[in-house]
Order: structure tokens, then sequence, then C-alpha cells
């Protein structure tokens, strides 16, 4: 009686220890699965997507932000991007162009790079209070009652400027306006009406 129970230990002890080696089994792959998935990066907290990125770009971008996380890359979609890109005097880039989304700083942003070359950067302004105080200034002045709905923020090697879309009950505008207040590009539709208005050009442009 004494040997067949100690069997019949034997037996239970080697059942579990091979439930317990299918178990480890199965999670080894499926963190394998996941890692495969993964997109490749040094840094943990940032995921570049499955597309070949350029090494010169990819470099551009590391320097440029350093911090970034939540990094996607994709070729340039003309129907992806939240800004007016006309309005942007921006190159017109084609789906040989490299995009990518990402977060910096607790900010969404997109960039743009022509080949490794640098284009520009929008981010999402959430927080329309740390919109420059000669930005709201200037809105207020001009479109007393409006309230913003959106706002974001596009960066180049150039100037900083911020396209803004303001709502009055059923009026809508949208402005491109500089950091100093200056607003650079106009579309509105007010009672139903679509206005538009040229860029504002500077002094010195006046005189050509």
């Amino acid at each position: 009686m004494i040997l067949m129970k100690a069997k019949y230990g034997i037996l239970v002890i080697a059942a579990f220890a091979l439930l317990g080696s299918c178990k480890n089994s199965g999670s080894e792959k499926e963190t394998t699965d996941t890692t495969t998935t993964t997109y490749d990066n040094t840094n943990t907290n940032t995921g570049y997507s499955s597309i070949e990125v350029p090494a010169n770009t990819r470099t551009s971008f590391q320097t440029k932000y350093p911090n970034a996380t939540n990094v996607t890359w994709y070729r340039f979609d003309p129907a992806n991007r939240p800004i007016e890109w006309e309005w942007s005097g921006w190159p017109e880039l084609d789906t040989s162009d490299y995009a990518a989304r990402f977060n910096w700083e607790g900010r969404d942003y997109w960039v743009w790079y022509d080949d490794d070359q640098w284009v520009g950067t929008v981010t999402n302004v959430a927080d329309f209070s740390t919109l420059p105080t000669a930005v709201t200034g200037a809105i207020n002045s001009a479109y007393p009652g409006y309230t913003i709905t959106s706002a974001h923020m596009e960066n180049d090697k150039d100037r900083n400027a911020y396209e803004i879309t303001l709502e009055k009950g059923s009026d809508r505008v949208k402005l491109l306006i500089d950091e100093n207040g200056k607003v650079m590009k106009k579309k509105a539709v007010t009672g139903g009406v679509e206005t538009k208005e040229k860029p504002i050009k500077d002094s010195k442009d006046s005189t050509e």
C-alpha cells in the first residue's frame, strides 16, 4: 500500500511538472509573438512602424526629438494632414516621402521629411490658454464673441505660426496667424457665405 501511494505521488508530481512546463512554453511563445509585432526600437517607450525608414531620416528625427514616444512612421499621405497644407508654404510632397506621428512633452505631433530633410512639424494645442498673448489679443480684437474650437502650431526653420478655427453660432473662421499676431491667411463662412482673403503681404513686398 505504501509503495502504491509513493508511485501515485510521483505520478501526481510528474503531472504538475508537465503542466507547468506546458504553461511556460505557451508564455514564451506568447512573448515571442508579441515581440515580433512590436516595433523595433532601442527606446522602449517609442515604437516605429514596420515601413523602412532611411537611417539619415531616423537620425534627423531622433536628434530633433530625442524624447519622442509612441512614434509611428508612414509614407506621406495627402489625406493625413491636420492643417491647410497650401497655407504652410511647405513643398508638396509625394508618397516617396516620410511622415511620422508621435507624442512629445504631453502633446501630439506630426512631422514631415523630404528624403532626410525636415520640412516642418505640427502640434495640436489642446490648452488654448497657452497660445501666445499676441495671438489671442489679435483674435479677441478682430473676432469678439467668437470661440476657439481648435488650434495647431506649425513650425519650420523660419517661423512658428498657428492655424486656428473659430466659431460664433453658425459662423466659422479659420486663420493662419503668426506668433506676433499677424493674420497671414483667412477663410470664413459668415451668414452662409464663404469668403477668403489672400495672404497679407509684408511691407517689403508691397513695393514690388
